[in-house]
């Protein structure tokens, strides 16, 4: 059953307003009434309804006045106004409807008159409201479209990259014969980045998957961190030896971290990995990691790059954002590591922040302890 549609009555004339109200009430209406413009604005406000009937001449606000004031409002500019006005004459008609009324109503009037006004007003506007939702849903669905086609266009790109670049090494070790042994360490050793780079962004979409259907693992467990984090962080800076990035570990943990494993590191590992990524030639990047006696844990990774501008800190963290990170330093990929991290980190009652740095970009994770009770896996 649908709610009653409400209708306010402002006129500073009792006796009309009690008789509107008493006419549209028997209609099924909600009627709300006030007794001149001040009194109807803050009864807009308050109640939003569903239409306004209003006098023109009464105290200030006036009804011209009063709906010029709704207009500028887009909270209330789109509220079905009708004027109900003994004035007659052809100018007042074309000032109502100047100032955006959706009808002019001249007393005296027929109760039966105002009625089918005010039903024909709210067929057009629900007409209107349904053709605007539609014109809605089909800009959403274009967006939507041209969305979904960019995204697939990278990850097509981010797929077929790595690909490539297991598939070409295999197939020059197979069809060669190297005389140099180091020349098909080369391979391999191109071949295994790029299946750790393609075995990354699977994880990514699988722990993306994970959380929008509520399954993202949350149970913890002991992270061993030289063992688990650690050796992640140094197979990942392989990608990056010609750069020749000096590495940093500074740990200072007194108390076991316990975390889910592979989606913690998998955050750590990302932030380690754009680090490298935006670090100059010969830059220092330093992965910093302690814990207190309560638990809680906090990761750091800075680099010497260009950094992040302090007005898209937060723009990066959208899912899928593909601009800029700042003048140089540009997004890559699908968009979709820096949102994980933060989702992840919040899911696990904890938080991701870059900070402020005088030269390069730090970024920061904090795991709260575990709570009394939870459940810790071995």
């Amino acid at each position: 059953m649908e709610p009653k549609r409400s209708i306010l009555i402002i006129d500073d004339d009792t006796a009309l307003r009690l008789g509107l109200a008493a006419t549209l009430q028997r209609k099924g209406y909600t009627v709300i009434t006030a007794s001149d413009g001040q009194d109807g604005l803050e009864k807009i406000k308050s109640m939003s309804p569903d239409l306004i009937l209003c006098d023109v001449m009464m105290p200030p606000p006036n009804g011209f006045e009063l709906r010029k004031l709704l207009s500028s409002d887009p909270a209330f500019s789109g509220v079905p106004f009708i004027f109900v006005t003994a004035r007659t004459g052809v100018e007042d008609r074309i000032s109502g409807i100047d100032e955006g009324a959706d009808d002019y109503i001249t007393k005296p009037f027929e109760p039966q008159e105002l009625v089918a006004r005010i039903e024909a007003v709210f067929r057009r506007v629900g007409v209107e409201q349904a053709r605007g939702r539609e014109q809605m849903k089909n800009i959403a669905a274009s967006e939507m479209d041209k969305f979904k086609q960019e995204i697939l266009q990278n990850l097509h790109h981010e797929l077929r990259t790595p690909l490539t670049n297991i598939l070409l090494p295999l197939e020059t070790m197979l069809n060669h014969r190297f005389e140099d042994p180091e020349d098909q360490t080369r391979f391999i050793r191109t071949a295994l980045m790029n299946a750790d780079r393609l075995e990354s962004l699977t994880t990514d979409f699988i722990l993306l998957t994970d959380l929008d259907h509520g399954n993202l693992n949350t149970l913890r467990q002991p992270i061993d961190i030289e063992a688990r984090i650690l050796a992640s962080a140094r197979r990942r800076l392989e990608r990056y030896r010609d750069k020749d990035i000096q590495f940093v570990t500074k740990l200072a943990v007194t108390q076991e971290i316990l975390a889910p494993r592979k989606e913690f590191t998998h955050v750590i590992i990302h932030l380690l990995d754009n680090a490298f990524k935006f670090s100059p030639e010969h830059g220092t990047v330093e992965l910093s990691i302690s814990s207190n006696e309560a638990g809680d844990s906090t990761v750091r990774v800075s680099d010497e790059g260009p950094g992040i501008p302090a007005d898209l800190r937060e723009k990066v963290f959208e899912r899928f954002y593909q601009g800029s990170q700042g003048d140089t330093r540009e997004q890559e990929g699908l968009g979709v590591g820096l949102p994980l991290a933060k989702a992840i980190m919040e899911k696990l009652g904890g938080s991701i922040k870059i900070l402020d740095s005088a030269k390069g970009c730090a970024v920061e994770l904090y795991l709260p302890g575990s709570k009394p009770g939870e459940i810790i896996y071995g």
